[in-house]
């Protein structure tokens, strides 16, 4: 089975969300769900210091890795739990935060597709506390 390490992991209106904040733990986190030769554009992409993000589908998550000049690089991992109720909460959350249509009806779809795959991958997310 597949481990995603992440620094915090918080219960939100029956959502599991992972997350983690440092760059090797993303890295990493990143390479498990893409494999190694994919995985290597990430660290390409947070040196060309422009902000970006990625969404997509890890196992039964919904991955949300973002890179902003003045925060740096972040990971938020989403459990949903095969349920399109929750996910459309999220969507009007990043509604509100004027995300736009598309990047909004990427999590919809996501989820969409985790709910058909009822055999997909599985992996576990492990709390890693971050050390100060």
């Amino acid at each position: 089975m597949k481990q995603f390490l992440v620094h915090t992991i918080v219960e939100e209106d029956n959502v599991t969300h992972g997350i983690a904040v440092t760059n090797n733990l993303i890295y990493k986190n990143f390479e498990t769900m893409v494999g190694e030769k994919i995985g290597a554009v990430l660290p390409f992409l947070v040196e060309k210091n422009d902000n970006f993000f990625i969404i997509e589908r890890f196992c039964q998550y919904v991955g949300y890795i973002q890179f902003r000049t003045d925060l740096g690089l972040s990971m938020k991992l989403s459990d949903f739990k095969n349920n399109m109720d929750n996910v459309l909460d999220e969507y009007l959350e990043l509604e509100a935060k004027d995300w736009e249509l598309a990047d909004r009806m990427k999590y919809i779809e996501i989820v969409d597709e985790i709910i058909k795959d009822a055999n997909g991958d599985v992996a576990e997310m492990i709390e890693v506390p971050l050390l100060h």
